[in-house]
């Protein structure tokens, strides 16, 4: 079967489709992953998968690649006679943000009573407690 005799909804297996609609550039496996993906049709009768020349360059405009584009974080502000830029500004967002997340991570403080220790002492010496082999030893 060569590619001219195709029509665009003949059925074909996959390794019809690899050799002679891909050239084999594009391996059955790289096919079956590509069904796995939703990205080509297919049609099992049998025990056989059967696609066509259309769901190819179906599956081929769903694989393309859209070229990146550069994000420019850059922003427009006006600039001063005497030459200063937004740094100032820029540098205040990040101590605020600084300062959350110092927030963040410190935690909030406890604002029961019986949680908040009345002097420091008692905070900083911890209750002592029996070890078991202490109290089995007496």
């Amino acid at each position: 079967m060569s590619r001219a005799d195709l029509m665009d909804t003949d059925p074909i297996t996959l390794v019809e489709a690899s050799k002679v609609v891909l050239r084999g550039i594009i391996s059955v496996s790289a096919l079956r992953a590509e069904i796995r993906r939703g990205n080509l049709t297919v049609e099992r009768i049998g025990k056989n998968l059967y696609t066509t020349p259309a769901a190819i360059r179906e599956m081929r405009d769903k694989c393309r690649v859209m070229p990146n584009h550069q994000d420019y974080t850059s922003e427009k502000t006006e600039v001063k006679a005497s030459g200063s830029s937004a740094t100032g500004e820029k540098t205040s967002e990040l101590a605020a943000l600084k300062a959350s997340v110092h927030a963040l991570r410190t935690g909030s403080l406890s604002t029961l009573r019986k949680s908040t220790p009345r002097d420091r002492q008692k905070a900083e010496s911890p209750i002592p407690f029996r070890s078991p082999k202490s109290s089995a030893s007496t």
